[in-house]
């Protein structure tokens, strides 16, 4: 991902306009395969000699420099270096330190030189200083390196552009065609993935006008709504990544338009407005048969506990009112043929929840039981809204890292006895 100082964007009536590469260039793709190239020869290289290699092509190739440092930063993202604790080394340069002090207090040299030269006899190691900071980030080696070709690192560029800006996003509105259920299906589950909370509505097709005049004025549109990290008051780094890594699974929507508005430090809001005909590519795979580790762990918790419950990642819009929909966490069938779903509520998404306690309100049957984090139900005034409804006190529970069996089997068991 690109951070602000390598993304380039223009201002323009209010509006953000990214720079975008081209990737068919063909003078950018030959330095990015000059890039690639190095960095296919660096394991086993010292991160040092790596970024002045690839400085070389940035200096020496024409072009905008900040494009190649931005193609660098990408690829630096893809390579895994050797950050563990050298315990020897540790242990090596602690008896040294401990050594020299002592010897200082005793002995007297003439000059710097003679003083390095006398503890490196005493050591016996010729190249002391080299060895003492062996593990200094220029100087750990490179493990290994996950290429990619020189036009898909293009389109990443381009991507990565997009997501830089969404760190600094207030909010993010979608709009989707549903002409294509699987692929729409598949990008909720990435926002789950992602612990992203949505407002979804699904609008007829006199609905906005920008996306339906690209359908053919019979399908329906959501518009989806996603709170972005500069309207959150809790851990907003953690959830601007998510919402930048979310972008990507955007990419693989054949119809889609995005608004975001975004704010940088002490300045005045901007609009970000982009869709399909950006011509970014996918840079990444679609989830498919994957289970989220989370997943793995609900159902083994609950295989412990009961056979009679099968849990599943959520798969199915559910209808609420107003003609809006939710798409739970997880899906749980009862061997009896009861089926209900598990929408989960993080620290970060407070107005979510509220919205949804006053849209449940209004419904008195609706196969959706919500899970709120311990840490939100910190909150007085979510406390108060718990409290207050109905609807929670009978399909509602809390939790702390993950939902457990103890509070949930017994809203499960009042579903199946109904």
């Amino acid at each position: 991902m690109l951070t602000k100082n390598l993304l380039r964007y223009k201002i323009q009536n209010g509006r953000i306009l990214p720079q975008f590469v081209n990737p068919a260039d063909s003078q950018l793709l030959a330095i990015a395969e000059q890039l690639i190239a190095v960095f296919e020869a660096a394991p086993n290289k010292p991160r040092a000699t790596l970024l002045e290699t690839s400085k070389q092509i940035i200096d020496s190739t024409p072009g905008v420099p900040i494009v190649k440092r931005g193609l660098e930063k990408l690829l630096l993202d893809r390579t895994e270096f050797d950050t563990a604790p050298n315990e020897e080394l540790i242990a090596f340069r602690q008896k040294l330190f401990t050594e020299t002090s002592r010897l200082l207090s005793r002995e007297t040299f003439p000059n710097y030189a003679d003083y390095q030269l006398f503890v490196q006899a005493q050591f016996d190691e010729a190249e002391l200083g080299t060895k003492l900071y062996a593990d200094l980030p220029s100087c750990q080696p490179v493990l290994a390196f996950k290429t990619l070709s020189a036009e898909r690192l293009l389109h990443r560029y381009n991507a990565a552009q997009v997501q830089g800006l969404l760190l600094h996003c207030n909010t993010l509105t979608l709009k989707l065609a549903d002409s294509m259920t699987a692929e729409l299906r598949q990008l909720f589950k990435y926002l789950r993935f992602h612990q992203l909370l949505c407002t979804i509505q699904r609008s007829g097709r006199h609905g906005d006008a920008p996306l339906q005049k690209q359908e053919k004025q019979n399908e329906n549109l959501y518009r989806i709504t996603v709170d972005g990290p500069l309207n959150l008051f809790y851990k907003t780094k953690r959830y601007g990544m998510n919402l930048a890594n979310f972008f990507v699974a955007l990419l693989h929507q054949p119809k889609w338009e995005l608004t975001a508005e975004l704010q940088f430090r002490n300045s005045q809001p901007y609009r970000l407005c982009l869709d399909e005909s950006c011509g970014i590519k996918p840079i990444s795979q679609q989830f498919l048969a994957y289970i989220p580790e989370d997943i793995q762990l609900f159902q083994a918790m609950l295989r412990n506990k009961t056979e009679a419950w099968d849990i599943r990642p959520g798969s199915q819009f559910l209808p609420l009112a107003g003609d809006f929909y939710c798409f739970p966490d997880y899906t749980l069938v009862h061997e009896s043929g009861v089926s209900t779903a598990i929408e989960l509520f993080h620290p970060w998404h407070q107005g979510h929840l509220i919205a949804r306690l006053n849209t449940l309100a209004e419904q008195t049957c609706v196969p959706l039981i919500l899970g709120v984090s311990k840490e939100l139900e910190k909150k007085p005034f979510i406390a108060e809204a718990l409290a207050a409804s109905a609807y929670f006190s009978q399909f509602g529970f809390t939790f702390r890292d993950v939902p457990t069996m103890g509070s949930l089997l017994p809203i499960l068991n009042s579903l199946v006895n109904q």
